[in-house]
């Protein structure tokens, strides 16, 4: 508090405190959810004892959302990262040079960087059989099953409230594009195929055949 500097400071200081206080006092469970921290999840699962969920998605969905998104990815980052080039992704390194020195368009730069998280996603499915895997498409095809799955391998209970949510969130009474009003509403059934219209058909190929030898340990061709 002393070093907060300005009123509005110490406020938000003390609000992070009382919800940190709050959480501790109802035992609640911290959630960490970051697609790029796929790359770090050994480390935290040893560094802080948490149980990894990791969730596998549609080579083409996953790029899709990418382009609509228009969101790049600085493959820098990697190659500034040695450890994790050395022991996960060497297989790469040649393709990551080069979209680090020449910015490729959007949909290519998803491939590869579908490429490496789903190569590491394998190895981990051999090395970490505690670990949960779940495919988003199942996810979205039966939310309320999947989620009493997550729900027992984390321990929690699951209620009604949180089935009724589930329903809320994921149900067909929503729309199967994302809302800007309500960005985490969606028919999540219809979602699983947006990408076949938010693709060309030259992208759709392109994905299916640079993906395919990582692609077929997930997929199937009926999956396309």
């Amino acid at each position: 508090m002393r070093r907060a500097g300005t009123l509005k400071n110490a406020a938000r200081i003390a609000r992070t405190q009382g919800l940190s206080l709050l959480t501790k006092i109802n035992n609640d469970r911290p959630l960490v959810k970051d697609p790029i921290a796929v790359f770090s999840a050994e480390w935290l699962s040893t560094a802080f004892g948490m149980n990894v969920l990791v969730l596998i998605r549609h080579p083409a969905a996953f790029c899709s959302s990418l382009k609509i998104k228009n969101w790049h990815f600085g493959f820098s980052n990697l190659l500034e990262q040695p450890l994790l080039m050395e022991k996960y992704l060497h297989p790469f390194e040649d393709e990551i040079n080069e979209y680090a020195r020449n910015r490729k368009n959007i949909v290519e730069q998803a491939i590869l960087l579908w490429n490496c998280i789903h190569h590491v996603i394998n190895i981990y499915q051999k090395n970490h059989p505690g670990w949960l895997f779940m495919r988003h498409e199942d996810l979205s095809t039966d939310p309320v099953s999947q989620f009493h799955l997550i729900f027992k391998y984390l321990d929690l209970e699951f209620t009604q409230k949180v089935k009724n949510r589930i329903h809320e969130t994921s149900g067909s009474h929503n729309p199967a594009e994302q809302q800007q009003e309500n960005p985490f509403k969606r028919d999540s059934r219809e979602n699983i195929k947006n990408w076949k219209k938010r693709l060309t058909t030259e992208e759709i190929s392109l994905i299916k055949k640079k993906t395919s030898v990582i692609a077929d340990v997930f997929y199937t061709g009926d999956d396309w």
